[in-house]
């Protein structure tokens, strides 16, 4: 976020610069240039969440490239109309209070040229974020299956019936990771997030490929994106909206959706009062 607020502050004052450059020939006043980069920087500011949250639900991925380019295009023509909105309506405020008023072109052409401007920008903050991901997973370090020893031979008796632990890259550095070890699993994308002692591993995987390999007596899904190690819960408590919550071990909250409850064993779905 420092980054990011970095940027915005270094590009704003920049542009500002060449745009009062470019207008004081003109006699312009000295705050019209300056407003409308603040303008314009404070309204991407105002979406980039949304932003985020998009790219989170939806990464960037190999399979589907007609879907992500529909979804993407899409998703840039909303980026491009709320900024446009906030910003004009920002500089009719302002102009506004200077006792003047704020006029902007709405003609086909010119939207099409801040449209051209607004998808580069977007497409942008897309990979800078998906960048960004990818660099944090390889720092906290990444899960994945066990390769099957050349010298151990695949019989009834050795082979496990469940997956029973991973193996976690991060940087110079390998170590095994158990799934008794984790609390809860929470989905990311094309990742699944193996959590351990509140630090998220990931594990590229989907989550019903996931949910296939774990035991059902250790691990439930209890929300559309979420996955509980039963043996992790201290505490369940029903709420009025037949939704329920649970409380793991290391006094994390849990959201346990209605359509799930009957996932939850009966021995632990007790309402203490």
């Amino acid at each position: 976020m420092l980054l990011l607020a970095l940027f915005f502050c270094l590009n704003m004052l920049a542009n500002g610069y060449v745009a009062y450059v470019e207008k004081s020939a003109t006699g312009i006043a000295f705050w019209k240039p300056w407003l409308w980069e603040i303008s314009s920087a404070l309204s991407v500011l105002i979406i980039l969440p949304g932003l985020i949250w998009l790219s989170e639900q939806y990464p960037l991925r190999i399979q589907g490239l007609r879907l992500q380019m529909l979804r993407h295009f899409l998703a840039s023509l909303l980026f491009c109309a709320l900024h446009l909105v906030l910003m004009v309506a920002m500089r009719s405020f302002v102009y506004q209070l200077a006792g003047e008023s704020y006029l902007f072109d709405w003609h086909a052409s010119n939207l099409l040229y801040e449209y051209a401007k607004d998808v580069r920008l977007y497409l942008f903050f897309i990979i800078l974020f998906e960048t960004y991901r990818f660099v944090i997973r390889r720092w906290r370090g990444e899960a994945s299956k066990l390769a099957q020893a050349p010298d151990l031979p695949e019989t009834s008796d050795s082979a496990e019936p469940y997956l029973t632990q991973v193996l976690v890259k991060m940087l110079n550095q390998e170590f095994l990771i158990k799934l008794s070890q984790v609390d809860y699993i929470k989905t990311a994308g094309n990742y699944q997030d193996l959590y351990v002692k509140g630090r998220a591993y990931p594990f590229r995987i989907t989550q019903a490929a996931l949910l296939n390999q774990l035991n059902p007596a250790d691990f439930v899904k209890v929300n559309r994106g979420q996955i509980v190690n039963l043996n992790t819960v201290i505490r369940f408590i029903k709420l009025n909206s037949n939704d329920a919550r649970l409380i793991l071990h290391d006094g994390t909250e849990i959201s346990v959706h209605k359509n799930y409850l009957e996932n939850i064993p009966a021995t632990l779905r007790v309402v203490e009062v």
